[in-house]
């Protein structure tokens, strides 16, 4: 019988908000140092907006510039690092221009005559690299929101504003380029109502995204007296529930006008919630009895996030999987909040667990005076039963922990004087068949070192691999052991898809390359992962700009293919979140990815005449929101518990690991808001088979 028509498509739906767990706040000028460290300790805050600002580039008049870029009084750029040193995240503003067809914006933001112009927009970019570069070079590679006061009214396709939409673009485009003389790139977000951003994210989708949308305020205009904290608590400020409850809104990405791309779901770092205008703490509260030097102070804008630090949005906790063992297991790396007190205190560091189904431990160790970097990346070698796990410690540095006898033995790698670390740290492991590791960091100048050992020989200096290649400022490079072979793969500073590669007997780490492709198809900034089914096989894996899962192979005797798209056109991926990918068989390797709609899915390539291919990603069960009425929670030993309410992380880790019954399961980054108070943990599931997804504790 012939099939019934289809009802036509309607309009896209975005996906639906979420909840964030964080809080944090932001002013126009910077608090003392002793007052961010008495609200760090009082409050649940754990980020502060701080303003970008510095003199006029030189050559240029101030004219040039907005009264608040280069205005000196803020103090912010004095107080990073103090700030950073009791526990604060960052999240860098930097006022540009605003659109003057817009009366919502202040005139000091308004362009001057003949502007903005595209050279204006690069210019703008040099001034935020050359402040960060000066005065904050720690900072380099962090995420600069750029200020955009308009309402939300603003169309940036219409004709009149098509010169602001280019001076975005092109101040975009400046800011990831090294330069001017030893100014660092940054990486470009936009502080504005989030649907204000949609003809920027259609060119640019790994932008970041600052949403500005009020819950409070006073009749006749945006600012209110309403504080989103309990001003009669005695001892803490509190902001959430029941005092404000807010949610992070995609930003639905249409096609422009007569286009017909696939729509797609742009996540928010964090949003701007509540215009504050009296006093944190307020005149009088209990609060001012109990910590004298915590004045009170006005005004107060209120934001709430789903990363603890902005600037590099890495979402918590950090995971990467432990399989080869009877129940998954994952090593998770958590943020430890600094203590304070002279020799008994301790930094702001990461400490990190070893948790299983079945049990946790034994536990990698991280002390104050060797302090695992928070956010830091976590590696586990080799990918089919871990020995060895990685990360780095304040600065970048390498340390390693070897599992030996239910012990773990830790080593802290050499390093080279006058060589650092890239801020945006980059951290990748391979072991070969005869137990000897291999480890790849990227330097502050953007090249690509090398460190191996034996099987229990010590570390080596690192040594730069691939020549004087320079990779993209912003991206990671991938690694697998193929033979006798390491290979790497990476973008270099075009963006282009580069493998470098040593094989034993070889000069050692060597200069070999090869450009992959071109044609620059991925996001600078994604995630990569690479691997090796056979000897004779090595897939690399990464996002396109287009948002679908891309995969170039390699093939002895044949050579590289270069990347291609996988799935379906509308198969599109957050474009902040990391991937994982595993051998099963020579013939089979599993994906898996978090779309733009926070669905976690599976892909599976398989080995066919020689091509490896994939079939459509195959959704995973969602995680359900609230337990059955029939639930009981499990006892208190328990190591896991089942997950309920818990979301997925756009930013957050994605892991796969393998148990020694053959049972593949997948491990992401999460977390829970709501009156409890946000919590981020690690959720996990098999592949196969019906059990929930679980929360290890």
């Amino acid at each position: 019988m012939p099939l019934p028509a289809r009802a036509p498509a309607g309009p896209p739906v975005p996906a639906p908000r979420i909840a964030p767990y964080l809080f944090g706040f932001d002013r126009a000028e910077a608090p003392a140092p002793g007052w961010l460290t008495e609200l760090y300790d009082a409050s649940d805050l754990r980020f502060a907006g701080a303003y970008i600002d510095g003199p006029p580039v030189a050559g240029n008049p101030p004219g040039s510039f907005t009264i608040s870029a280069r205005s000196p009084d803020r103090h912010w750029m004095d107080r990073l690092d103090a700030a950073a040193a009791a526990g604060w995240g960052t999240v860098f503003f930097y006022i540009g221009y605003s659109s003057p067809h817009d009366t919502s914006a202040h005139p000091s933001t308004h362009p001057p005559a003949g502007q903005p112009t595209q050279e204006r927009g690069r210019l703008h970019a040099q001034h935020i690299k050359t402040i960060i570069g000066t005065r904050n070079p720690g900072w380099a590679g962090g995420v600069v929101m750029i200020d955009n006061e308009n309402s939300a009214r603003l169309d940036l396709d219409s004709r009149a504003e098509q010169p602001m939409r280019d001076y975005y673009l092109a101040l975009c485009e400046e800011l990831t380029l090294p330069g001017p003389g030893a100014a660092p790139p940054m990486r470009p977000g936009f502080y504005l109502h989030s649907p204000v951003a949609v003809p920027l994210l259609r060119v640019r989708p790994d932008l970041f995204v600052w949403d500005v949308e009020i819950d409070v305020f006073d009749t006749g205009t945006t600012d209110t007296v309403v504080p989103p904290f309990d001003p009669a608590h005695p001892t803490r400020i509190e902001v959430g529930e029941p005092h404000t409850s807010v949610t992070l809104r995609p930003t639905l990405v249409t096609p422009p006008p007569g286009g017909a791309a696939p729509t797609w779901n742009a996540w928010p770092v964090g949003r701007q919630f509540r215009f504050y205008v009296g006093h944190m703490p307020q005149r009088g509260a209990p609060i001012t009895r109990v910590r004298r030097s915590l004045t009170p102070t006005t005004p107060i804008d209120f934001d709430c996030s789903l990363v603890r630090n902005p600037a590099f949005p890495v979402a918590e906790p950090r995971v990467t999987a432990f399989g080869g063992r009877p129940d998954p297991q994952v090593v998770r790396g958590t943020f430890a909040e600094p203590a304070r007190g002279g020799d008994t205190g301790s930094p702001p560091m990461m400490l990190l667990h070893l948790l299983g189904l079945l049990r946790a431990g034994p536990h990698p160790q991280s002390t104050p005076a060797l302090a695992v970097e928070p956010d830091a990346p976590i590696v586990a070698v080799p990918p089919e039963r871990p020995a060895v796990v990685f990360s780095q410690l304040r600065g970048g540095v390498p340390v390693e922990w070897r599992l030996q006898r239910d012990a773990w033995v830790r080593t802290v790698l050499p390093t080279l004087t006058g060589i650092g670390a890239r801020r945006i740290r980059a951290l990748a492991a391979a072991r070969q068949s005869d137990r000897s590791v291999h480890l790849f960091t990227v330097s502050s100048g953007q090249r690509l070192y090398a460190q191996r050992r034996t099987a229990d020989g010590p570390w080596s200096e690192p040594a730069p691999m691939a020549g004087d290649l320079r990779l993209h400022p912003f991206g990671s490079p991938a690694v697998a052991a193929r033979g006798r072979t390491v290979e790497v793969v990476f973008l270099d500073r075009e963006s282009r898809l580069v493998n470098a590669w040593w094989s034993r007997g070889g000069e050692w780490p060597g200069k070999a390359h090869t450009v992959i492709d071109k044609a620059a198809p991925l996001l600078p900034g994604g995630a990569l992962v690479a691997l090796a089914p056979t000897r004779d096989d090595l897939l690399a894996l990464g996002i396109g700009r287009d948002l679908r899962l891309h995969l170039a192979d390699y093939r002895a005797g044949r050579g590289w293919e270069p990347p291609r798209p996988l799935g379906r056109p509308e198969d599109r991926l957050t474009p902040h979140a990391r991937f994982a990918a595993q051998v099963v068989t020579p013939e089979l390797v599993e994906v898996c990815a978090l779309t733009h709609r926070l669905q976690p899915v599976v892909y599976e390539l398989r080995l066919s005449e020689g091509v490896w291919q994939s079939a459509d990603p195959l959704p995973l069960p969602a995680i359900p929101p609230r337990p059955p009425r029939d639930h009981r929670p499990p006892a208190r030993e328990s190591p896991v518990e089942p997950a309920y309410g818990w979301v997925f992380n756009p930013f957050g880790d994605a892991t796969l690991g393998r148990t020694t019954t053959g049972r593949s399961f997948v491990a992401f980054s999460a977390y829970t808001g709501g009156k409890a108070g946000g919590r981020a943990a690690v959720v996990s599931r098999f592949l196969d088979g019906n059990e929930e997804w679980w929360l290890y504790r």
